[in-house]
């Protein structure tokens, strides 16, 4: 059995392997960024203060040249820990003022080129290396600045760890984000738990009880309609099986009843009407089966729509049903016709159509009078449908009784035989496959309207 999970745990444990990947992934380009600069770092530097110490410079009444700094910079200067330090040099290559931090005067570099500033030179060796920029100031006065050198990996490391210290301020808000979070998946997990108690109540004594869409993610959404369409179809199902249920038991009960006293009088008197008893497991056992015909068909209609049946040839069929109810309607001195076009094509299920058009013929067998007639034609002005027709001479069904007739279990004569399901059988299967079944006013004859296929041909009729 697998573990379960929680999305809220996880989404939390996503964003934050997203932040963690996000500032490793920031730390690594800033590493990259700082080691690329490097080479240019003395130049940049020392260009810079350069520049500053120009604008520092400043001639005085009597001529001579002098350097004004700030405060700031003075104060870099005046520090012997710092490793920038300067010298100003007259037009003699005589030094006229240096930085408090340099105990001598540095030595004199030349300004190379024709600019004001000349090339990042190196004097020195080993830990008395420095840098040195060369600038050309007024009255052929030069400036030069120097740094004492710093090994090209400590630099990168001291700038990295330096300037990466402000990273750290990303950790707080990454706290907030993931506390967020977990408030916002609570908020938004809510609809989810309400819907997962909806669907704790659904059962037995609440079968239409849904889940309520309202509220719910649009990723959701899907599988709340796909559970709900499932209910619905368990709820028909259960329902169809309890109205069954409850059919089988009320429509049972008094056979079972007059079978039973009939056994009890056959104790008492010693003979047994064996005719009578008979025709009693006969009319149950009719029953039993067309029940379990219908519930059948009813399950089967649940499970495929009409559009997914395969094409079958509604001709053969009629002949089909029509061949089994032959010898009743003969042995009763009646007549058969059979009136189809050699072959039209319909979807459908065979055994339900024929099982259908069986009972029609069945009905007009029991309940009518004279010769029975079975057609197929086009249904009316609509080319889409296609109609079966099983009619008889008898008087039909009275006036404002063509619809209770395919009801369950509803006969309009208790005294005839059958058990009421024929005709609630025919109208299910019509329905299931897009159709539909009703009584011509005034006349024995039932028509059965099925959706027509474009491919369905037409020839001349034959009589059976």
């Amino acid at each position: 059995m697998s573990r379960a999970h929680s999305l809220r745990v996880r989404l939390l444990g996503a964003m934050f392997a997203v932040f963690a990947l996000g500032m490793g992934a920031s730390l690594a380009t800033y590493r990259w960024s700082v080691d690329n600069v490097i080479e240019r770092l003395h130049e940049h530097t020392l260009e810079n203060q350069a520049h500053e110490l120009l604008e520092a410079l400043q001639e005085r009444p009597d001529g001579t040249l002098q350097v004004i700094l700030q405060k700031a910079w003075r104060r870099v200067y005046a520090d012997r820990s710092r490793e920038f330090t300067y010298t100003v040099f007259d037009r003699e290559h005589r030094p006229i003022c240096w930085s408090e931090n340099l105990p001598a005067p540095l030595q004199f570099v030349p300004v190379e080129g024709n600019g004001t500033l000349g090339p990042v030179e190196f004097t020195g060796v080993g830990r008395t290396q420095r840098a040195v920029v060369a600038a050309r100031g007024p009255q052929g006065s030069v400036i030069q600045v120097a740094r004492q050198h710093v090994d090209r990996d400590v630099l990168v490391d001291s700038l990295f760890e330096e300037e990466s210290e402000h990273a750290l301020i990303l950790i707080p808000f990454a706290a907030l984000g993931l506390g967020l979070i977990w408030i916002i998946s609570g908020w938004s997990m809510r609809p989810i738990a309400r819907a997962s108690r909806e669907a704790g109540q659904v059962g037995p004594h609440r079968p239409d009880m849904r889940i309520s869409p309202t509220g719910l993610p649009a990723e959701i959404r899907p599988l709340v309609e796909a559970v709900n369409g499932a209910l619905d179809r368990l709820s028909r199902a259960y329902s169809a099986e309890r109205r069954l249920t409850a059919d089988a038991a009320h429509e049972l009960r008094t056979p079972l009843a007059v079978l039973n006293l009939r056994l009890q009088r056959a104790r008492l008197t010693g003979t047994i009407d064996w005719p009578a008893v008979e025709r009693e497991l006969s009319q149950m056992e009719r029953l039993v089966n067309q029940l379990l015909e219908l519930a059948r068909k009813e399950a089967l209609s649940r499970e495929r729509r009409a559009e997914e049946f395969p094409v079958v040839n509604l001709s053969r069929l009629v002949r089909e049903a029509a061949a089994l109810v032959l010898p009743l309607i003969e042995a009763q001195g009646r007549r058969l016709e059979v009136a189809v076009p050699d072959a039209v094509q319909v979807r459908g299920s065979d055994d339900d159509l024929r099982d259908m058009v069986r009972n029609l013929l069945d009905n007009a067998l029991i309940h009518g009078r004279g010769t029975v007639t079975a057609g197929i034609e086009a249904a009316g002005r609509n080319p889409a449908l296609i109609a079966i027709e099983v009619r008889d001479e008898g008087p039909g069904v009275p006036l404002g009784q063509e619809e209770s007739v395919f009801q369950r279990f509803h006969k309009l004569n208790a005294d005839t035989a059958g058990s009421g399901l024929g005709l609630a059988i025919v109208r299910h299967v019509a329905r299931s496959h897009g159709g539909d079944a009703h009584f011509l006013p005034g006349m024995g004859c039932v028509v059965v309207h099925l959706p027509a296929l474009a491919s369905s041909a037409s020839a001349s009729p034959a009589s059976v």
